[in-house]
This record gives structure tokens, sequence and C-alpha cells, in this order.
């Protein structure tokens, strides 16, 4: 499986706006990395976003989000990230890069 190229320009565009980002390809994915630590990941049609448990996965479950079975994160469908200025995805990713900056 290959990750949305169209996605992952979205989210390139708009996490770069918020921190220094590298980016890393991992098991046909694509990662954002900051500090070192993965913000946000794009797949075939979603974004991964690494939650860890508790209050945020609450928060992100009751955003829309699915919870994932194999990781301790969530996955956001392309169709809940859509909008016309993308302030949805600026949003999960402002929370994404906050969580990877301060581990």
């Amino acid at each position: 499986m290959a990750y949305d190229a169209e996605l992952a320009d979205r989210v390139r565009a708009v996490i770069r706006t918020m921190a220094d980002v590298d980016e890393k390809k991992m098991m046909g994915s694509l990662a954002f990395m900051v500090n070192g630590h993965m913000a946000a990941g794009v797949t075939d049609a979603e974004v991964f976003f690494p939650v860890g448990g508790g209050e945020a996965l609450d928060v992100a479950l009751q955003r829309g989000a699915h919870r994932l079975q194999l990781r301790s994160g969530v996955d956001v469908p392309f169709a809940a990230l859509t909008d016309p200025d993308d302030e949805t995805l600026a949003d999960w990713l402002a929370d994404a890069v906050e969580r990877a900056a301060s581990r």
C-alpha cells in the first residue's frame, strides 16, 4: 500500500509552518517527524496520529478518529480533514506537533 501523494502534500504544507519537520518513508506510508518523534503519518486515505492513551485518545475519538488496534494512535479519514482552508487538518497537526515536540 502506498501513501496518498495529494494528502501528503497537504500535510506537508501545513505542518512545515509549525515546526522543523523531517520526512521518513515507513512501510508504504510517509511519516512526518518532529525532534525525531513521529507527529503524523500519511497512508493511502488517512492520516495517522500517535496519541498514546488516556485523555488524548478520548479527545481524538470524539473528534472522529478511528482507534488503531496494533499501534498506539488513531487514523483520521481523508474526508474528515477536507475543508477549503485546511483548518481541520491544521488543528490536528498542531496537537500532533506539540505532542512530538514535548517528548
